[in-house]
């Protein structure tokens, strides 16, 4: 029997990670289960100009909770608009 997975949304202040540089940022991401597979995607925003830029050419990228969880985070598309999306890469900060 398949059971069908289960998806979580998630919208808070936090700060994305960049060489040591917190900048803040509005994220939203949704996090899915099927069974052990676990995976989890979304956008940034921030009023900071060029943050798609550093996020699309950092080697890497946390994205701190407000709790001080941290998740890796790699941009997907950074085309200029105010919301970077990305996906997470192991564990979710949540």
């Amino acid at each position: 029997m398949h059971t069908v997975g289960m998806a979580k949304d998630y919208e808070s202040k936090a700060h994305v990670v960049i060489d040591g540089e917190a900048i803040p940022v509005y994220a939203r991401f949704t996090t899915f289960t099927d069974g052990p597979l676990k995976e989890w995607h979304g956008s940034v925003s921030a009023p900071e100009a060029g943050l798609g830029f550093k996020l699309a050419s950092a080697d890497r990228v946390l994205l701190r909770m407000p709790d001080g969880k941290e998740g890796v985070i790699i941009a997907t598309r950074a085309d200029g608009t105010e919301a970077t999306t990305f996906t997470g890469s192991g564990p979710a900060p949540i």
